[in-house]
């Protein structure tokens, strides 16, 4: 997919994805032509104390399947595994397979949900960074890594600083995202402020995010607006430029306890996800 993007708050968790296959290579983003721009790249996972997301972008397919059926096989093949066993043995078949196939993309997957009551975020990737010139990936390799990303190194220092999970939560939102970055992250990021300013404006008909509901249309509307500038027929991208976020936006958020839903484009008509 073009871009993936996760949100963590303390009403739960919301991803969200466009339907644009790309490859994530060294230096550069390969983006693919095709009419079919439906597929949903989010998939549920439910295991070992876990309910939650799992999500990818970066290669389409892995050992002549698409990227979604694969992942798909390897969380039926690990159903009791906790999340940390799960990821690292996720980390350890994708090394295998980058080596054995000798791939060159870069992939990230991510995986957030509930496990128990403990909201959690760990990717599992092959990148070693981002060329600030160009947002493009540094040298992706053939060894995957599995990193508990937001209680290590977003949520450890601040609990080292006496506040708890649960506070820093209450106090901030906490955004991921990662695909074809630029400009995205920085279209993300001024939608952010201009969303906040309305609602210190308290401008009639614009409340702040109260609901886990709330910030997937949030979201939803932040990826919509993304893909409309990156579009030559509606937006502002030339035709000669590759659209970095292009098809149907998907959008699926967990809640505590571990309930999931399916946010389409009208309001009113999520779906329970089993």
């Amino acid at each position: 997919m073009g871009i993936l993007a996760l949100d963590v708050s303390r009403f739960g968790i919301v991803m969200s994805a466009d339907s644009q296959p790309v490859e994530l290579l060294d230096g550069r983003n390969r983006v693919a032509r095709t009419r079919l721009l439906s597929r949903n790249p989010i998939l549920v996972r439910r295991g070992g104390g876990f309910a939650g997301l799992v999500a990818f972008v970066g290669r389409e397919r892995i050992a002549g399947k698409p990227t979604r059926e694969w992942l798909q096989a390897f969380s039926a093949q690990h159903p009791d595994e906790s999340l940390m066993a799960f990821c690292t043995a996720l980390a350890d078949e994708l090394s295998r397979q980058w080596r054995r196939q000798r791939l060159r993309s870069g992939l990230w997957v991510f995986v957030s949900g509930f496990e128990g009551s403990e909201v959690r975020f760990w990717y599992v990737s092959n990148v070693e960074g981002v060329n600030q010139s160009d947002g493009t990936y540094k040298k992706p390799g053939p060894t995957f890594t599995a990193v508990d990303d937001l209680d290590k190194n977003y949520l450890a220092p601040e609990l080292n600083q006496g506040r708890t999970k649960a506070q820093s939560l209450r106090l901030r939102m906490y955004q991921f995202r990662n695909g074809v970055i630029r400009p995205t992250a920085f279209i993300f990021d001024i939608f952010n402020e201009i969303m906040q300013r309305i609602y210190e404006q308290r401008i009639p008909g614009f409340s702040p995010i109260r609901s886990i509901t709330d910030l997937a249309y949030y979201d939803r509307q932040r990826m919509e607006f993304a893909k409309r500038l990156h579009s030559p027929k509606h937006g502002m991208a030339s035709k000669a430029s590759s659209p970095g976020i292009a098809g149907e936006v998907h959008v699926m958020a967990v809640a505590p306890r571990g309930v999931i839903r399916q946010y389409p484009k009208i309001r009113g008509q999520e779906r329970l996800v089993p």
